[in-house]
């Protein structure tokens, strides 16, 4: 728990709603053959009952630089058992990675894509519905120990960025720090990560990270895809809600789609009318604590099963069992 473990929290939040024992999980060892992890799923599946399977169907579970062998695992489950696979997908905005899902989509119709960042429907089989994008989960479980790690963490910093600098990003730090805008780059490091390969380097936990977002009124989302131009709903959103901080963001449409701009986060068009945003906000501190709380309440309602209403719809949409 509280690692930021994406199938962790899907495993433990679906636990919570409908009971440990009606959720089971299959284990890859690392470097495990195709035939022995797909025949030994396909068994695991018969005795524990599954009518669903999640999965990471971007790359084969376990395994680095291997081939990608979900689609001959699909061809061979679809036709001998009656289930719906949900294949959950981080960076379909790489043309080869949706080709991939794609084909598993047209392998059999009971195939539903959830995408974490992007809207998919239409995107695998004309005119068919997906799921996506999904907001991060998060159980109550790990929301319990993020409450106990944020006591006492009060902010310092009035505007923080905390992620990978991208090239672009640290373009556009840059530009803000030259418009007067001061700008803490991953305060929640002890040192220096205001370039992609420091940045990069030697994590701190979730929580420490989680505490990073507090320590600050104000956080930066920059939406763009590192796959190009791309408009991406990202986790950081939901995070900066959970951690109790003024979201600000570039996103036009991913956001909206969960969040209520100028109630419940804040919305900047490009970076050079950020500072205008900026000074709007800076200079009404009771609408940042309202904007933040408000958007730390819906980030709460959201994480422990958010995930799985868009799930439920998306299956009811197709037809699919729920």
């Amino acid at each position: 728990p509280a690692r930021g473990n994406f199938y962790y929290e899907a495993a433990q939040s679906l636990r919570e709603i409908l009971g440990p024992e009606r959720v089971s999980m299959f284990h890859v060892a690392p470097g495990e053959s195709a035939d022995v992890w797909h025949s030994g799923l396909i068994d695991f599946i018969k005795s524990v009952g599954a009518t669903h399977v999640l999965g990471h169907v971007e790359s084969d579970p376990g395994q680095v630089n291997a081939p990608w062998t979900w689609d001959s695992l699909w061809f061979e489950l679809s036709a001998v058992w009656d289930g719906v696979l949900l294949g959950v997908t981080f960076d379909s905005s790489h043309k080869w990675l949706a080709a991939q899902s794609r084909l598993l989509a047209r392998i059999s119709d009971r195939f539903l894509l959830l995408d974490i960042c992007i809207p998919m429907d239409g995107r695998m089989v004309r005119g068919r519905p997906e799921v996506g994008p999904i907001p991060l989960v998060v159980s109550r479980e790990s929301q319990a120990l993020l409450r106990d790690r944020l006591t006492g963490v009060t902010p310092e910093f009035d505007l923080s960025f905390i992620g990978a600098m991208y090239p672009y990003r640290v373009q556009l730090v840059e530009q803000l720090r030259a418009a007067g805008v001061s700008v803490a780059v991953n305060p929640h490091r002890s040192d220096t990560a205001e370039d992609l390969e420091s940045s990069r380097r030697e994590q701190p936990s979730w929580l420490d990270y989680m505490a990073g977002l507090a320590s600050s009124r104000m956080t930066l989302n920059f939406s763009q895809s590192s796959a190009g131009r791309y408009e991406q709903f990202k986790w950081r959103v939901m995070e900066a809600g959970l951690a109790g901080t003024l979201l600000l963001t570039d996103d036009r449409d991913r956001t909206s789609r969960f969040f209520v701009p100028d109630e419940e986060y804040g919305y900047f068009p490009n970076v050079k009318q950020l500072p205008k945003v900026l000074n709007e906000y800076m200079s009404d501190p009771q609408r940042v604590a309202r904007v933040a709380a408000a958007g730390a309440r819906k980030a709460q309602e959201i994480a422990p099963e958010g995930l799985w209403r868009a799930v439920d719809s998306g299956l009811h949409r197709r037809k699919l069992r729920t």
